[in-house]
Formats: C-alpha cells, structure tokens, sequence
C-alpha cells in the first residue's frame, strides 16, 4: 500500500503558505482576509449606529467626541476551503522506468502533502476523485480524522476509465458551499472541449483554481526507437508502428494540447503546473507555493 504522506517533503516547504489568490468567504476562523466586515480582531472602520446594531459594540470615544452613535467594524479572518480534485482514470497508474512512482501516486502524494499544510494553517480541505465521472467526494474539513479518511480513500483506489475534468468540476460545483481554492491534479489526456465551460462556472461562483498537468518523462520526451506497440491506458486500443516516424507528429500535437488548456486557463487567470513525475516533488512544491505567494503581494 503507498503512503502518500511524506514528512520530507513537508519539512521542506513547510515555511510557504498556501494562499489563495481571491478573498474567500468561511465561517472558521483562520489565516485568510476577507471582503466580509464583521465583528472580529482586526479594526476597519466606523458606520454609523442603525436601529437594532448591538449596543456592545458602539464606540464610546467616539461618542464623547461628536455626540453621534458608530459602530466599530473589524475585517474578519476567514480560513480557506480547498477542494482536490484528483484523476484516477487509468491512464494516471501508468509508470515508466524514469520515473520514481506513476502519475496517480505523484499526484495524490501532491494533496496529501498540501493537505497537510493547509490542516496545519487551520483550512479546510476536501477531495473528488473523478475519472469520467465522479467515483468518490469528502466535503472540505480541516481536522485529523478528516485527513486520515482522505489519505484512506486514496490508498484503495483503484485505475478506471477515462479523463473528464470538466464534467468533474460540473458535477462537483453545486456541492461547494463557499467560494475557496480548487486544486485539480490530472494527465490532462482528455478533450478540452468541456473544460471551459467548467472553468467558466468556477469563475462565475468565485472560485481560484489551480490545475496540475502530471506528466510521464517519456510522455513528454518520446524516446522511443524501434518498432513499438503502443497500448492505450483508457481503451484507445493498441497501434503498432516506428515511433520515429511518429515523434515530430505526436510532440507538435502534444504542446498544441497543452497550449489549449493553458490558453483556457489564462483566459479566468486561473494557474497551470506542468509537472513530471521524474521532478523531485519538494522543488515542485516550493517553487509552486513561493511563486503564488509572489503573486499575491502583487494583487
């Protein structure tokens, strides 16, 4: 059984936090800033006194000064929702010798790590596993139970099916109570035709998203030589040819790919991680969390 909880990789990235680049709304208290006034820590301003405000929070100073009734208002601290959405189609349980786990096991060592972090900042954080449809789905809490379950249901899944992000965000979207983070960690191997749409109604209700390309180091190179069988993981069946006829055809398809759903991405400014399963999965983090956070100081 994996165990995709790694305390190295923690250890190393532990001093970045993962923040989400729009203001969220949550009724927890935690690290994130929020639009909403409330009554909390953090003094904003003075309002006027209406009619059925709570006394308790009148400034008396105030009063004594302009012989008018404000009320203080605070800005609310709200923790950060955060849902992943993992592929568990079977093209994601492919591994080739480069590479030092498959696509699956990076990519949940990805949210078990980054759950971790996120239940140590008192967030709240939950997951869809989804191939063409949505197999299984833990709504966001922030407590050790909650992780433990997250890491379980991860561990005993099992390849199946083929890629559909955007019917996963579709199906899932209605159940997301509060606008927050959506971390989705996919091949990206299927028709981007849908993703937009998906991408659009995750804009619309107010949702950051993040999405990681996981990739194989020979889905990315194709070193292949000689003839070679080539069997499709999500029952595209098997063709037999010279991948060296096929290689200059196969990487200019590739990136026009990959340029489309970044192009899609751009377009809602939401972010996408290219990432290879031969990368050493702290430098990835690292370099992903400290870049949002540079992003963040400057919005």
């Amino acid at each position: 059984m994996p165990d995709y909880f790694d305390p190295h990789v923690v250890s190393r990235i532990k001093g970045l936090e993962l923040r989400s680049l729009r203001l969220v709304e949550s009724l927890m208290v935690g690290f994130h800033k929020s639009k909403l006034r409330g009554i909390s820590t953090d003094f904003a301003q003075h309002r006027a006194y209406v009619f059925g405000d709570d006394t308790k929070h009148l400034d008396w100073k105030v009063y004594a000064k302009t012989d008018r009734f404000f009320v203080k208002e605070y800005e609310a601290e709200t923790n950060m929702a955060v849902t992943f959405f993992l592929d568990m189609s079977g093209s994601m349980f492919f591994q080739s010798e480069d590479a030092a786990m498959s696509k699956f096991d990076y990519g949940a060592t990805i949210a078990a790590t980054l759950a971790f972090l996120l239940m140590d900042q008192k967030d709240t954080f939950g997951l869809a596993l989804f191939h063409e449809k949505v197999h299984s789905f833990l709504s966001p809490k922030g407590t050790t139970t909650h992780f433990r379950n997250m890491l379980d249901v991860m561990e005993k899944t099992e390849p199946g099916g083929k890629t559909d992000i955007g019917k996963a965000l579709m199906t899932v979207a209605p159940r997301l109570k509060s606008r927050g983070l959506v971390i989705v960690v996919s091949d990206c191997v299927d028709e981007s035709s849908e993703l937009s749409r998906a991408l659009g109604l995750m804009s619309f209700h107010g949702h950051d998203v993040v999405l990681f390309h996981i990739e194989d180091p020979i889905e990315r190179d194709f070193p292949f030589t000689g003839q070679t069988i080539f069997k499709g993981l999500e029952d595209e069946g098997r063709l037999l040819c010279n991948p060296e006829d096929l290689r200059r055809s196969y990487l200019r398809e590739r990136q026009l790919h990959l340029d489309g759903i970044h192009d899609v991405c751009t377009r809602f400014r939401f972010e996408m991680g290219d990432v290879q399963t031969d990368m050493r999965l702290d430098t990835a983090l690292s370099a992903f969390l400290a870049a949002r956070l540079a992003r963040r100081r400057r919005v």
